[in-house]
């Protein structure tokens, strides 16, 4: 009988075009996760706050400028913190798969990604919004990667620290519309923005309290595990929320004075979980205050738009 005969090419197919692609796709998705997109739509919400309430118009294009240029300092600044902190965040359960200590981003990838983000970021902000806005992007980044980053293995107090390049966003969307430092809601503004901090990351904080230790992190609930000075700072900052409110969201007319009730309401919600916390500091107290906090800047942020837009 004879010999069957052998097809000319034995060789492996060459990957498809489909497959190529989802292999260059899901790169793509491993560096976007370096930049926190969670972290930074909250950022971008505060720019546009800021913008808006300036006081002047701002037309479309000003507002993609200070996004994209802002974007571009954020991502690089959550980039290098995660590159600083890829040895720590490999020990913890909560971080351990984020692309670096998972080996889906190269250290040295990563690194250089965060710098060319941060200086094409900085330069974009300089040439297409303004350099003020760009002295304020280069002080939340400079205080986010080499001044909280560090700080988190050295003392408590890194949240503390962490609350102003966490809440300068907002003064970034302020200067980008040509508002002045020198203008009271400027300050009421970022001070809304640095009290909401408190709880959030208080909440955080408890809640991985013992990956924290495992790592080295001298979190506030890792030097006091009780929780209660978590919650004692928490009820301070939900407590400045209220104060602040009513500058934030003034009123100046009818429906200036619900909006006013309705900022307020939002606030004793989220003094009212910090409450509950530092009473009874549990895992299910921390993440009730948690997910206050997720609520509670994006419905005041929406409160003082249209208080700009109705009142």
């Amino acid at each position: 009988m004879e010999a069957s005969k052998v097809a000319p090419n034995t060789s492996i197919a060459p990957p498809s075009v489909a497959v190529i692609q989802q292999g260059i796709g899901r790169r793509i998705a491993f560096y976007i996760e370096l930049t926190k997109p969670r972290i930074l739509v909250m950022i971008l919400i505060t720019v546009v706050i800021g913008m808006v309430s300036a006081g002047s118009a701002v037309g479309l294009l000003a507002v993609i400028h200070a996004c994209v240029g802002t974007s571009l300092v954020a991502a690089s600044a959550s980039t290098l913190n995660q590159w600083l902190e890829r040895e720590r965040d490999a020990v913890m359960k909560r971080t351990c798969r984020r692309p670096i200590p998972s080996g889906r981003v190269a250290s040295s990838q990563a690194a250089w990604m965060g710098w060319v983000l941060g200086i094409v970021g900085s330069a974009y902000l300089g040439l297409m919004v303004n350099v003020p806005t760009m002295l304020c992007g280069l002080a939340t980044w400079g205080l986010y990667v080499w001044v909280y980053t560090p700080l988190k293995m050295v003392s408590w107090t890194n949240t503390l620290v962490g609350t102003l390049p966490g809440a300068l966003p907002v003064w970034m969307g302020w200067t980008a519309a040509g508002g002045s430092l020198f203008d009271g809601l400027a300050w009421v503004l970022l001070g809304v923005v640095v009290a909401w901090q408190l709880p959030h990351f208080m909440a955080i904080a408890y809640m991985y309290r013992e990956q924290y230790e495992s790592a080295g992190y001298k979190m506030i609930t890792v030097t006091d595990p009780s929780g209660r000075g978590a919650g004692w700072h928490a009820i301070l900052g939900s407590m400045a929320l209220i104060v602040l409110s009513v500058f934030a969201v003034p009123p100046t007319s009818f429906i200036g004075g619900v909006l006013t009730i309705l900022a307020l309401s939002v606030a004793a919600w989220m003094a009212m979980a910090s409450i509950r916390f530092v009473r009874q500091p549990t895992h299910a107290t921390a993440r009730r205050m948690l997910h206050v906090s997720l609520l509670h800047l994006p419905l005041t942020m929406l409160l003082i738009l249209l208080s700009h837009w109705l009142a």
